[in-house]
């Protein structure tokens, strides 16, 4: 068997032996509380796959899941931990939001013009952690993990003060004109950007003399520097990259979903983003990462609604398979299947 086959069939056969596991656990613990796990498993399939409706609400849920996912992944490849993809797509929001609401373009124009100020905005957040790490070897994961909270605090300041709808109570924008949304068909259309921008990082990761450059330096910068790579470049353009696409995140979310920013409205997307990019590994598993959690959630919601289950749950049918195929992957058994003799 081929070795890059078979180290996908591998973990394919883990994550669905970890998506066993954890339905048995919840299955038990909801006998456990007094309910049927039959039901509560039931609701949850229906939640998924029960109805158009169902799986369009998942496909729309896994959007920013997967680009907020490949925002995590591609700096990552270079050994650059992005963990601010959240208040990147925070960022890219607003931005897309504040482009449409005080401008007056032709729509084809404005919804360009509001995707490119989203992915400013995104780049814009994650050039401090990016200058901290290359000038003076600063910790990234803290760095943008506490830009998340002032992107989160700046989002609050704005639709408090000058972006606020001036007749509402509460701290909202004012809501994107109608010819500005993305047109629907079947799901907004933000949706199949999103699809091509996965498609089109995979292929760069896999064929360009970039994709290979990334991996050189996320497996040995020293090496990398030594053969002559330009490694703060191509780290620049790693991250930079990761920040337009969290920023696009938003605006497809600003765009197609929402509609307006207001003080608490996004779901955590950024770290559900790290998640798929564990699990998926590459930008088309990140994709099906993020529609499996994304089913997880959906699913979970119809079976509190439907059955009463307690909202914990909800939350432990996304962070334990993650966490049990995270487990068997570091053990020495699968390190050694994985990347030892098998194929030859």
């Amino acid at each position: 068997m081929n070795l890059g086959r078979f180290r996908i069939f591998t973990n394919i056969a883990i994550f669905a032996s970890s998506l066993i596991v954890t339905m048995l656990v919840v299955a038990g613990l909801v006998e456990l509380i007094g309910g049927s796990a039959t039901s509560a498993l039931s609701a949850m399939v229906e939640g998924v796959l029960g109805s158009r409706q169902a799986i369009v609400e998942t496909v729309i849920e896994a959007t920013p899941t997967a680009l907020c996912g490949l925002a995590f992944l591609i700096p990552f490849k270079a050994g650059f931990f992005n963990i601010g993809a959240q208040g990147q797509l925070q960022l890219g929001a607003l931005a897309a939001v504040f482009v449409t609401t005080a401008f007056t373009l032709p729509a084809p124009l404005m919804v360009v013009l509001a995707f490119a100020a989203a992915a400013a905005a995104g780049m814009l957040l994650i050039v401090p952690p990016l200058l901290l790490k290359t000038k003076r070897g600063a910790s990234e994961v803290t760095t943008t993990v506490m830009l998340n909270f002032v992107a989160v605090e700046f989002v609050l300041a704005m639709v408090t003060g000058p972006m606020k709808q001036p007749d509402s109570f509460f701290a909202e924008s004012a809501l994107i004109p109608v010819e500005y949304r993305l047109p629907v068909i079947v799901v907004h259309v933000g949706v199949f950007l999103a699809v091509a921008i996965v498609v089109i990082a995979g292929w760069i990761l896999k064929h360009t003399v970039f994709g290979f450059r990334l991996e050189a330096l996320g497996g040995n910068p020293g090496a990398a520097q030594a053969l002559g790579m330009r490694t703060n470049i191509t780290l620049t353009k790693a991250v930079l990259a990761a920040g337009a696409i969290a920023g696009i995140a938003g605006g497809i979310q600003a765009l197609g979903v929402v509609f307006q920013v207001a003080e608490l409205w996004a779901k955590p997307w950024g770290f559900l983003g790290i998640l798929a990019a564990l699990i998926g590994r590459s930008p088309v598993g990140v994709m099906f990462a993020a529609l499996l959690l994304a089913g997880l959630e959906t699913g979970g919601r119809n079976m509190q609604a439907m059955t009463g289950v307690p909202a914990a749950l909800v939350f432990l049918l996304q962070a334990l398979p993650v966490l049990l195929l995270l487990a068997v992957r570091s053990t020495h058994l699968f390190k050694m299947i994985s990347f030892g003799g098998v194929g030859r």
